[in-house]
This record gives structure tokens, C-alpha cells and sequence, in this order.
């Protein structure tokens, strides 16, 4: 077994088709699927069946789809180039953190290791990431906390300020804004039951206050513009809350503030060294994003 032949299978069982992962592997289908006839006669088992309309997977293939790449990142790891890290990086985050800081930390870390391809994958659901980790659907999870951590690590990094974002119209609402004088507010929510939404439903309710979700949208893309057309109120963080400020919004911490942490999550004795070098560089002083934020007055 060697990692050309995993590499083949796993395409496979992301394409389902010999032709279109022998595309995305830049190699002939007869070559492909040799490699694959020679790690089923490896393994002893079939991994693929060939249907009218493509390639599925056998019992045995979707049984070591996981166990394929925890031995992809193995090999990855002990073979890696002494000049630095090479090879590809698997990353999953959830749709805030995919914007701050992943893309910032993501920018900083190409510019210093250009050799390694990275693959980031995102979650609505932040229960989903330790099952992820441990599969070897991705090698590192940036993640909203606390996580469930049996068997996985986890390094706090930094903080997003949680807040509150209004129209620009009408009566300026007060700065900083008492939690209390949010209560029977129109709001513009996010379908879902994300670890944000529960956080800040947790905090509202601490202090005896209830909404009005009057728009609720699948899309958080959706959620400034309903802003600043006015049809409802809504919560921001990092760098969403400052680009809505820079639209016109009005947002405002809230009093008592509302903070959550984020960091990193990963298997011990997993990462291949371009995950150690991610990992350090967003460990690294002013490396994982900021804590709190500028001014929003306005």
C-alpha cells in the first residue's frame, strides 16, 4: 500500500467516478484504476463496485474511507521535504471564524510556506468537528468554544466582542448598549442552532429580555443588507461588525459585554508538520486574531 493508491481511492470515493477522479488526480483512468485493483488485491477485499453511472463504494470501501486518511496524513508526515512544509493541509472552521481570523491567518501562513495546498472545509454545526478531526476529514479544526474534547486538543487563541447592530436610521440607541434595552426588539436571525446563537440567547435571557425575530434568513450573507434596509436588529462579531459599521450600521457593545472565545482543535500525535506550522503561527504572538475591537460608535 502506498500513498498514490490511497490518494486514488479517496478521490474516488469524493468523485464518485473513476473518470472525474482521474481527473482531479491528473492521471489516465487505466492508471487509476490498476492502482485501485492493486490495493483491493492488497486489501484483500473490493473497495469500489463500477456502476452505469459511475463508482460506489463497497461496504469495505466506505469501512476504510477513514482509515485511508488517517494513513494519507501518516505518509504525509514522515515524508515530508527537510527544505520545510509541503503537501496539503486539511482545515475546518465554521462561517465567522472562516472570515476572521481564518483568512487572515491563512494569507500570513501561504506567504511563508507557498508549497502547501490548503483545504478549508465549513460547518454550520461546530458538533460536527470533532468527528471530523477524528476521521481524518481534516487535520485541524478553528472552532468557537468550549468543544467536546475527549480525544482531541484544544488551544484557546483569542476572543471576538459580540454586538449589537442596528439600522442606520432613527433614534441612535444608546453606547454602550444596556442589555435590558434590547428587550422586545425586531431582529434579524440566523436559521440554526449554532454555539453563537445559543450564546447569545443565554445572555439575553439572563437579563430577562426576549426578542422579536421578525426575518429569519438560511444565510448569514443576508444578515447586514436586512440591517441596513432596516428590517430588524441583529448580532455581529470581529469582522463582520466592523464592515457593517463601515456601511452605515450602528452597533454597539453590549452592557454587560458579550465575549466568545475561539482556538484551535486537533488529534494528538496527528499533525503533519504543515499543521504544526499553522498551529504555531496562530499561536504565535498576534497570530490567532484580535481580542475585542476598535470603536463602533456612530
Amino acid at each position: 500500500m502506498n500513498r498514490q493508491q490511497l490518494e486514488y481511492f479517496l478521490a474516488v470515493a469524493e468523485h464518485g467516478s473513476l473518470g472525474h477522479a482521474a481527473v482531479a488526480a491528473g492521471v489516465s483512468q487505466p492508471s487509476l484504476s490498476q492502482a485501485l485493483g492493486t490495493l483491493e488485491k492488497e486489501m484483500g477485499a473490493a473497495l469500489v463496485r463500477r456502476v452505469r453511472r459511475g463508482a460506489v463504494l463497497t461496504p469495505a470501501g466506505r469501512a476504510f474511507v477513514p482509515h485511508a486518511r488517517l494513513l494519507l496524513r501518516e505518509l504525509r508526515r514522515t515524508g515530508e521535504v527537510t527544505g520545510g512544509p509541503a503537501g496539503e493541509l486539511d482545515l475546518v472552521t465554521t462561517p465567522v471564524l472562516a472570515v476572521d481570523p481564518c483568512a487572515p491567518l491563512l494569507g500570513r501562513f501561504r506567504g511563508l510556506h507557498p508549497e502547501v495546498r490548503v483545504r478549508v472545509q465549513v460547518t454550520d454545526r461546530d458538533t460536527e468537528v470533532p468527528g471530523m478531526l477524528a476521521d481524518g476529514r481534516a487535520e485541524v479544526g478553528l472552532v468557537y468554544l468550549p468543544l467536546d474534547t475527549d480525544g482531541i486538543v484544544v488551544r484557546p487563541l483569542a476572543e471576538h466582542e459580540i454586538m449589537a447592530v442596528f439600522p442606520p436610521d432613527g433614534p441612535p440607541p444608546p453606547d454602550p448598549l444596556p442589555v435590558r434595552w434590547l428587550a422586545g426588539r425586531e431582529t434579524v436571525g440566523v436559521t440554526g442552532h449554532s454555539r453563537r446563537r445559543a450564546l447569545v440567547g443565554d445572555h439575553l435571557t439572563a437579563h430577562g429580555v426576549r426578542l422579536r425575530v421578525t426575518v429569519e434568513v438560511a444565510h448569514r450573507e443576508m444578515v447586514v443588507p436586512l440591517v441596513l434596509a432596516g428590517a430588524g436588529m441583529s448580532f455581529l462579531a470581529g469582522t463582520a461588525a466592523r464592515w457593517a459599521a463601515g456601511q452605515g450600521a450602528r452597533v454597539r457593545r453590549l452592557d454587560p459585554p458579550l465575549r466568545q472565545w475561539y482556538g484551535l482543535a486537533y488529534v494528538p500525535g496527528r499533525l503533519s508538520p504543515a499543521a504544526r506550522a499553522l498551529a504555531g503561527l496562530a499561536m504565535a504572538p498576534g497570530g490567532g486574531g484580535r481580542v475585542g475591537g476598535g470603536s463602533f460608535a456612530g
